[in-house]
């Protein structure tokens, strides 16, 4: 540990702005976690989560696809290598352009009833017959309960009256499905109805719609124990052997890939957000720790305190993914050397906003003004959420770690 801090700390003098830093030790650690306990399905990277190329580079080298939630994030996985097979592209409201660059270059999954009738008359323009995927929107929910509505596929209930608009569909096949309900799941039983809940409707659109599958993606969920002291992690294992089993109770009604993306699971822990302590003030009894970047640098942390100013002290907030998880989703650390009394303090940063607040009244190792403060689990849904553009600031570097120490920038 104390030779990461030391990179991290010349970082720091070298560049002197805010920076992410990526672990790849941590990302190998977790593919290791998926594939040998979960070695039945096939993985998808959820690109989305953080799309910084070296990032991309060693989960694609890792045997890994791609799930691409837009037609730019199907070229960055073309870049590095995949095939379109191993490229699931999975959106709502797609466009004409959308398709016409991507339809080569992956499997598309529809998403609506219209955008099934606009790839099919892509592909007879173009004189292609084309293999693709239908995202669906099951009759369940997470916790088992009655579907609800969504802007996301198309409803399981309409497929059967479909039938003939299928059968119309000249020049394109279906040969997926796709499923996704929830993210950052910690509970394995819940994830595996889950599983058994998508495998049944599968069985259903072989059985009823008469689709020869090809794939089912089962979609993302798997989460990441974001607090050490109220989340408990999820036990892939257990997940992995009761799949087992029902992939062989199963297997003989259906023969297709077996799909998961992966989401925050592989990069979210990988990733810290490093940035200086530039002033230090007190207002009314409060003292401030004053960095540079802060809403601008890593929105989630603002967000989450934003969140919780509107809401009773008592109140359990729902999470609202990928924007908003916990309150305390991220652990704050001050490197200094030796050892240091605590102080409440709140972490502010130097935008003209308000808002612009990462932690409110937490303690914290007594700072100065120049210390190195750092913010956890900010390997996804980091960068590319945050309004880095605000005010006109420097954006952050982003740096790799290599596991044999190489630094990437």
């Amino acid at each position: 540990m104390k030779d990461s801090l030391d990179v991290i700390k010349n970082l720091m003098e070298q560049y002197e702005k805010p920076f992410y830093i990526y672990n790849e030790g941590v990302i190998d650690k977790q593919i290791k976690i998926l594939t040998e306990e979960l070695s039945q399905f096939e993985f998808l990277y959820s690109i989305k989560t953080n799309p910084y190329a070296p990032i991309v580079d060693f989960i694609v080298s890792k045997g890994f696809g791609a799930d691409a939630a837009s037609a730019n994030e199907v070229i960055i996985a073309q870049k590095a290598g995949l095939p379109c097979e191993k490229i699931i592209y999975s959106s709502p409201g797609k466009t004409r352009q959308d398709i016409e660059k991507t339809l080569d270059k992956s499997i598309i999954v529809a998403d609506s009833y219209n955008e099934l009738d606009l790839i099919n008359n892509i592909a007879k323009q173009r004189g292609l017959n084309v293999k693709i995927g239908l995202r669906i929107n099951p009759d369940y929910n997470m916790n088992m309960g009655q579907g609800i509505s969504s802007k996301f596929g198309v409803d399981e209930e309409t497929l059967v009256n479909r039938k003939e608009l299928f059968k119309n569909l000249t020049n394109i096949k279906i040969v997926g499905i796709h499923v996704h309900l929830r993210s950052q799941i910690l509970d394995y039983s819940a994830l595996y109805k889950y599983y058994e809940r998508v495998f049944k409707l599968a069985v259903f659109c072989k059985e009823s719609m008469g689709w020869e599958l090809e794939f089912i993606n089962f979609g993302g969920g798997i989460g990441i124990a974001y607090s050490a002291s109220n989340d408990t992690p999820l036990n892939v294992k257990l997940l992995g052997e009761k799949c087992k089993v029902l992939i062989e109770r199963l297997k003989n009604k259906i023969n297709a890939r077996l799909i998961i993306e992966t989401g925050r699971f592989l990069v979210c822990q990988a990733g810290k957000y490093i940035t200086r302590i530039v002033d230090i003030k007190e207002s009314r009894g409060k003292k401030y720790l004053i960095v540079t970047s802060s809403l601008n640098g890593f929105l989630r942390p603002s967000i989450a305190e934003l969140l919780s100013s509107y809401m009773p002290k008592t109140s359990k907030l729902q999470g609202c993914e990928p924007l908003f998880t916990a309150k305390d989703a991220f652990e704050f650390t001050i490197l200094k050397n030796g050892k240091s009394s605590f102080e409440k303090v709140s972490v502010a940063g130097d935008l003209c906003t308000s808002a612009d607040l990462m932690a409110k009244d937490i303690m914290l190792p007594k700072a100065d003004i120049g210390d190195i403060l750092m913010v956890s689990n900010a390997g996804s849904y980091a960068y590319t959420l945050t309004p880095v553009l605000f005010a006109s600031h420097t954006p952050p570097l982003q740096i790799y770690i290599k596991s044999n120490g190489e630094i990437v920038l």
